[in-house]
């Protein structure tokens, strides 16, 4: 095997490596892109629901201090905290989600609830110290208004960009989806061609390794016969490039010894 091989396949080996290398870089890229991706629309997903969790929760409050005055249910007092409890509960989540960007509305959000349970925990006094004072029906007129005005604008301002970036997302997620299973595809096909190329590349390194390991014998056993006086050992090689050139020299320095030899003999 020539020399001038052997640097060629070492050469393609290199590049083999690295074009591997590099498949595997973008590969690793794009999951790391698509599972940050994953972990933003959960996060959006998990803010947006979140919202609507604390509109439902805003709108059993209502109908319970509705009713309360109505009915004298005390029950509906009890609908209300639960309501309060579910809204606290998901408002952690909205400050976790959003309150990077959202921080000041959140900030209005959070001043116009606490001055919305001050005025239900005000219509329920009211109602428990005169059951028959109108007097809290027009307190819960008030309190209903200033939520319509203050509060649940500033809910739809918070949920209603979250959902437009949360398809928006989604449709980047799925097109960026599309190009890792397109890229992928062309990855494997790569992959099984550098497999099949390493295959091939190996055994052919083999089947000339072993033949130029034969040759660089033999031209050792002829060199060690000449070093004994022995010009009668032929180097049958006739492997090519640098070997066999290596081959051809000892042979024709055997013959111009052995010649030189026979000529002092007589």
């Amino acid at each position: 095997m020539q020399l001038s091989r052997i640097r060629r396949f070492i050469v393609i080996q290199g590049l083999i490596v690295l074009l591997l290398v590099i498949t595997a870089f973008f590969t690793a890229t794009n999951l790391n892109r698509s599972l940050a991706l994953t972990i933003e629309l959960t996060d959006l997903q998990e803010g947006v629901q979140a919202v609507e969790n604390i509109s439902d929760a805003l709108e059993d409050e209502r109908i319970a201090i509705g009713q309360y005055p109505l009915t004298g249910n005390a029950d509906r007092l009890t609908d209300i905290t639960e309501a309060q409890v579910i809204y606290d509960e998901n408002w952690t989540v909205v400050q976790r989600v959003f309150g990077g960007d959202q921080a000041q509305l959140l900030t209005d959000i959070e001043t116009n609830r606490e001055l919305y349970v001050g005025m239900i925990e005000g219509i329920v006094e009211e109602y428990q110290s005169s059951p028959v004072n109108n007097n809290a029906a027009r307190l819960l007129s008030e309190a209903i208004n200033f939520f319509f005005q203050n509060i649940d604008p500033k809910l739809s301002d918070l949920s209603e960009p979250a959902l437009v970036k949360l398809v928006s997302q989604v449709e980047l997620e799925r097109a960026r989806a599309n190009n890792l299973s397109l890229f992928s595809q062309l990855a494997l096909g790569l992959s099984i061609i550098v497999g099949i190329v390493v295959i091939v590349l190996v055994v052919v390194v083999l089947i000339f390794s072993r033949r130029m390991i034969r040759s660089i014998q033999d031209i050792v056993n002829a060199a060690n016969a000449i070093s004994r006086g022995d010009m009668n050992v032929p180097i049958d090689v006739e492997q090519g490039g640098d070997i066999g050139e290596l081959a051809q020299a000892i042979e024709r320095m055997r013959t111009s010894l052995r010649a030189a030899i026979e000529r002092l003999r007589r």
